[in-house]
C-alpha cells in the first residue's frame, strides 16, 4: 500500500508540474498577461525558464517512478535536462538575434555558462553509470 501511495503522488506531481509547464511555455503571452497584468520580453523570458523548469521536473519524477526512490540519478539527469533546455532556449535568443530590452552579449554570456554547465553534467552522468 505504501509504495501505491508514494505512485499515486509522484504522478500527481507529474500532471501538475507538465500542466503548468504547457501553459508556461506554450501560452507565454496569455499566461503572463492573466497572472502579471502586463507582458514584456524579460517576463515572457522568466515565463518560459520557469516552464522549461517545470518540464524537467516533471521528467526526472517520471524517471523515478520508473527506477524507484532509491536512485539518485534521476536528480542529476533532472539538473541536466534543465540546463540543457535553458542553454538551448537562449542560443535561441542569440541565432535570432532578438534580445529584447537586453543586449545580446549577455545573453550570449549566459547561453555559453548554461551550456558548458550540461556538458559537464552529462559528462558527471556518463562516469557515473
Amino acid at each position: 500500500m505504501k509504495n501505491f501511495l508514494q505512485k499515486i503522488v509522484i504522478l500527481i506531481n507529474i500532471f501538475t508540474l507538465l500542466y503548468y509547464s504547457i501553459q508556461l511555455l506554450f501560452f507565454t503571452d496569455e499566461f503572463t498577461l492573466q497572472n502579471f497584468g502586463f507582458y514584456n520580453h524579460a517576463i515572457a523570458g522568466l515565463a518560459e525558464i520557469l516552464g522549461i523548469l517545470l518540464l524537467c521536473l516533471s521528467i526526472g519524477f517520471i524517471f523515478i517512478l520508473i527506477k524507484g526512490l532509491q536512485f539518485q540519478f534521476a536528480l542529476l539527469f533532472t539538473i541536466f535536462l534543465f540546463e540543457a533546455l535553458v542553454a538551448l532556449n537562449l542560443w535561441r535568443y542569440v541565432i535570432t538575434n532578438s534580445p529584447g530590452e537586453t543586449n545580446i552579449q549577455v545573453i550570449t554570456n549566459n547561453a555559453i555558462l548554461f551550456s558548458l554547465a550540461s556538458i559537464t553534467m552529462l559528462f558527471l552522468l556518463v562516469y557515473k553509470k
